[in-house]
């Protein structure tokens, strides 16, 4: 044979390959088995080791998003979404039921003097009322000075804790002030009230 890009003949002899031929076909030889044996390595082993490290848990992908554990990072919290989502809506709940304040419906009678007489004209209707709710409400439209007493036989509709003036509010939020019952004499900077509770939710603010 020749070698191309030349015009000199290269006549092999016919004694066979020499030894510094012969070691170059070895060399080759060897470097493409080494060569094969490490593409095959590392193609089969460690590409494969490198998916099955990279590859999602099947558990995990047939499970819907809000029911997988949290993953942050490389830790994976055990809490879903979902529980997680759960647990705030239930804390919100409960942190509402602690710090909201206390309601009630009631009505009132006000006779806008100090008096110990107005006092003790109280403390006979009182009696004559006799816990009667409709008997209240007339008592209230005929002699409260108080404008909810003509307009709505007393009532004061429902109001929160802390809306009344110090003295009445005490008396209505008071748990052992009954309800339908009617309360007082109850002096305030207004004058003296006759009360009658219609409703109150037992909710108490957490400074209380």
């Amino acid at each position: 044979p020749y070698s191309s890009g030349t015009d000199h003949c290269h006549c092999s002899t016919s004694q066979g390959p020499t030894q510094s031929s012969l070691a170059t076909v070895l060399l080759n030889m060897i470097q493409r088995k080494a060569f094969s044996r490490l593409a095959s390595a590392f193609s089969f082993s460690a590409l494969s080791n490198l998916a099955s490290a990279q590859a999602p848990d099947a558990d995990l992908l047939g499970k819907p998003f809000l029911m997988r554990n949290i993953a942050v990072g490389d830790v994976t919290l055990p809490v879903s979404p979902a529980t997680a989502i759960l647990f705030l809506i239930a804390a919100a709940v409960l942190f509402r039921g602690v710090t909201q304040s206390a309601s009630a419906t009631a009505r009132h009678i006000l006779i806008d003097d100090h008096s110990e007489e107005t006092k003790q004209r109280l403390v006979k209707m009182k009696g004559e009322i006799n816990n009667d709710k409709q008997k209240f409400a007339a008592c209230a439209k005929k002699y409260s000075k108080c404008p909810s007493g003509k307009a709505a036989g007393g009532s004061l509709g429902k109001f929160g804790q802390g809306s009344m003036v110090p003295p009445f509010d005490r008396v209505v939020f008071d748990p052992k002030t009954k309800i339908g019952v009617v309360i007082g004499p109850v002096h305030t900077g207004f004058g003296w009230h006759l009360i009658l509770i219609e409703e109150r939710d037992e909710l108490r603010h957490y400074k209380d």
